[in-house]
């Protein structure tokens, strides 16, 4: 199964051993889906972990490279527009486009009430535990 995870999903992972952090290491090779990520996603998480976090760039470049482990780069080629009030949320669509996914996961009110986009279910990662 392929999943994209909301920026909120990864800044929930910044702590070890959280719920988010477990999701995050069940997307390796083999798990029950794969994890996939934008350019524009990446820098949404690093730009929230340096301004709301106050990490500095050697630290959210780090952690990026840990997603990096686990998730699959892709470059979206199709923009999404008027869908959402807020426009940033975008990129998790695009992401999903371009990676045919069948999930995204946030804990994102707004795109939690669209329940589908093209194809990808939108889903609260609290029910991640349940694939298998």
């Amino acid at each position: 199964m392929k999943i994209v995870f909301d920026t909120n999903v990864y800044i929930a992972a910044i702590k070890k051993n959280s719920y988010s952090w477990e999701q995050l290491k069940r997307s390796r090779p083999n798990g029950p889906y794969r994890l996939y990520i934008s350019p524009e996603i990446i820098l949404e998480v690093r730009d929230k972990l340096e301004s709301k976090f106050h990490w500095d760039r050697a630290e959210s470049a780090k952690y990026v490279e840990t997603i990096l482990m686990y998730a699959i780069l892709v470059q979206p080629k199709q923009k999404v527009t008027n869908i959402l009030k807020d426009q940033d949320d975008h990129i998790i669509l695009e992401c999903s486009l371009e990676a045919k996914a069948e999930a995204i996961a946030t804990a994102d009110r707004e795109l939690l009430r669209l329940k589908e986009f093209r194809g990808a279910t939108i889903i609260h990662p609290t029910m991640l535990q349940y694939l298998k």
